[in-house]
């Protein structure tokens, strides 16, 4: 018998993503906001001697680690299935996601926190702190067009979904827009609390406030890191689609008239957007070219049900023969 290996099969909701090419268009209006803006909150950093200002300069170069490190995902995930990854590399995308979470919890949090812990134990006055207005501004607007940018895109694709898109933020498969949507959010908050920070050590002639902000951009930089990490590890562990999405497919096997039983649904993420399907047991009244037809109609009915289905996996036996010893 002569092996014949099948095309691995993508689904609607990945081959349209890929077309559009939107998760590239947003990570490089991010990484171009960010570049700028770390540059300029150093140097104004260091001249305004604020600590909150190279706190948010290290908070803008983890984002700018971040969108790289996701860039990279994106690569990686294009490379076509392999006899050692016969499901594509799909989950690539989680992994350097994962690892861009960890990269902004040390380059950033960490960072962020000792500046704070340094300047409270040793004070230093803070020198003009003109250009670090004029930067804070700049950053506000840079981050708010790129935030504009993965908002308009999460919008897009919740509408297509039919869902919220706080929902779809939440429980998206695909990392990147919901990197890129939190992260500029806490880009935002930092260049908030950097400027109390510098208002309010001007107006109480004490740099502690200042310190201070830099400890809370570094919180606040830490909380999103982990925020981000933690959905990351159940899609690598391997996640099952969403409880009433697979309740919408087992309704599409329960009304196909040749099905017998559903002994089984296993619908588990391969990577952004894409899902396999591990089912049923068809009915035995079926003679084998019979049994091939209504295979493919289920199939077939599976993959217009769902736009995440890349491929269907049909179980023909009862798993009801005695367990294995172990």
């Amino acid at each position: 018998m002569v092996a014949r290996a099948l095309p691995y099969r993508r689904s609607r909701a990945a081959l349209r993503r890929a077309e559009h090419s939107e998760n590239t268009r947003t990570l490089v209006v991010a990484l171009a906001a960010n570049g700028v803006i770390t540059a300029a909150k150093l140097v104004a950093g260091l001249l305004s001697g604020s600590t909150a200002m190279l706190a948010e300069a290290a908070h803008s170069l983890a984002d700018s680690l971040n969108e790289l490190l996701l860039g990279v995902s994106l690569r990686h995930a294009r490379r076509p299935p392999d006899a050692d990854h016969p499901f594509g590399h799909g989950r690539a995308r989680y992994l350097w996601a994962f690892l861009a979470a960890v990269s902004s919890f040390l380059v950033g949090g960490c960072v962020s926190i000792a500046l704070a812990v340094h300047q409270l134990g040793q004070p230093e006055p803070l020198g003009n702190a003109t250009a670090a207005w004029a930067v804070l501004l700049v950053a506000f607007l840079a981050e708010g067009t790129s935030w504009v940018q993965g908002m308009r895109q999460a919008a897009r694709e919740a509408g297509e979904r039919g869902i919220s898109v706080k929902r779809h933020l939440l429980r998206s498969s695909d990392p990147i827009v919901r990197a890129v949507v939190v992260e500029d959010s806490a880009a935002l908050l930092g260049v908030l609390l950097a400027a109390g920070g510098l208002l309010f050590s001007r107006a109480a002639g004490d740099n502690r406030a200042d310190a201070i902000a830099s400890l809370l951009i570094g919180v606040l930089l830490a909380l999103t890191a982990v925020g981000l990490a933690r959905p990351l590890a159940d899609f690598l562990i391997g996640r099952s689609l969403p409880p009433e999405q697979v309740e919408k497919l087992r309704a599409v096997l329960a009304a196909s008239p040749v099905v017998e039983e559903i002994l089984s649904l296993q619908v588990v993420y391969t990577g952004p957007e894409e899902v396999v399907v591990a089912a049923v047991h068809p009915s035995s009244r079926l003679t084998a070219d019979e049994l091939a037809q209504a295979m493919d109609e289920v199939d077939t009915a599976l993959r217009a049900a769902s736009p995440v289905v890349a491929d269907v996996f049909l179980d023909l036996t009862r798993h009801r023969g005695a367990p294995p010893r172990v």
